[in-house]
């Protein structure tokens, strides 16, 4: 699993945005997780698909919709063909200035973690037609942009969050697990991208943990603690990710691929290889060949 930050951009007046998106083999990046700075909420037009997010795996097929915050990682991995999305992505502050306690209210469901709460609300659930009734409208008035269209926009969206609350949220739960997490995605977001800039190289806990100046058994601790997934093992994925990508591209034989992606053993490439992919390094390069 390899873990990034995404960013995409908001309009500062207007931070929403709505599309549809497809996913395929190429795109869907299989093994890599992100996680960004605006709420997501996320309607399955088409196709079936694993949903990875909070250590949990969720199947999504047609009509499911997944929501999550902005601070947990997920990822998607393809089940069969393609997948069609429909998207939609907020700031908080669209939803909630800094001085209005009322609006924050419509944040439960992103920032309180009640014990009933969970990302898919599943198509056989009622409250998933009704929210996707009001995406429908949202995605039309995104489209068609007549007159007031921000304010129809921002009214469905109050509406969606005010049946998440209805239906998903415990009010004796607070937000500040949400905070603590935010702060510590935050604090390991330079050793991500230490750990992605070097992994195929010889890399060590302890210099990243230098990196970010903690310990080397607290950061390790930390990090597994952040990212549901100990260092050792999130370079490991990163490694055989892109063992796999060149094994599927490049004339290279697989010794040689072993060794650029940081594997100095060449036992022990093929022994993590077939634990994670299912399959030998030689299978996925014969049948690419």
């Amino acid at each position: 699993m390899k873990l990034e930050r995404d960013s995409i951009p908001l309009d500062k007046e207007f931070p929403f945005q709505i599309s549809e998106v497809e996913l395929n083999q190429a795109n869907s990046r299989p093994g890599t997780w992100h996680w960004h700075s605006y709420f997501e909420i996320t309607w399955i037009l088409e196709g079936k698909g694993n949903y990875f997010v909070n250590g949990q795996e969720y199947t999504m097929e047609k009509d499911d919709i997944i929501i999550f915050n902005n601070v947990e990682p997920h990822g998607w991995k393809l089940l069969g063909g393609n997948m069609k999305l429909l998207v939609m992505i907020f700031s908080p502050e669209f939803v909630a200035e800094k001085i209005s306690v009322f609006d924050a209210e419509y944040l439960k469901p992103f920032v309180e973690r009640g014990s009933n709460f969970k990302n898919r609300v599943g198509r056989e659930e009622k409250v998933n037609e009704e929210i996707r009734i009001s995406i429908r409208e949202i995605h039309q008035e995104w489209n068609e942009r007549k007159e007031g269209y921000p304010l129809m926009i921002k009214a469905n969206v109050l509406r969606i969050l005010t049946m998440l609350i209805r239906a998903y949220q415990d009010e004796t739960k607070s937000g500040e697990m949400l905070k603590e997490k935010k702060n510590a995605m935050k604090r390991l977001e330079q050793a991500f991208t230490y750990i992605n800039d070097h992994y195929c190289e010889k890399i060590t806990l302890e210099e990243v943990a230098a990196s970010v100046y903690m310990s080397s058994n607290y950061f390790s601790s930390y990090f597994r603690r952040v990212a549901n997934i100990s260092f050792s093992d999130y370079v490991t994925r990163l490694r055989v990710n892109r063992a796999r990508e060149m094994l599927r591209e490049n004339g290279a034989n697989v010794t040689e691929i072993a060794m650029e992606c940081g594997f100095n053993n060449i036992s022990n490439f093929y022994r993590l290889y077939k634990k994670h992919m299912g399959k030998t390094p030689g299978d996925e390069k014969s049948k690419n060949n």
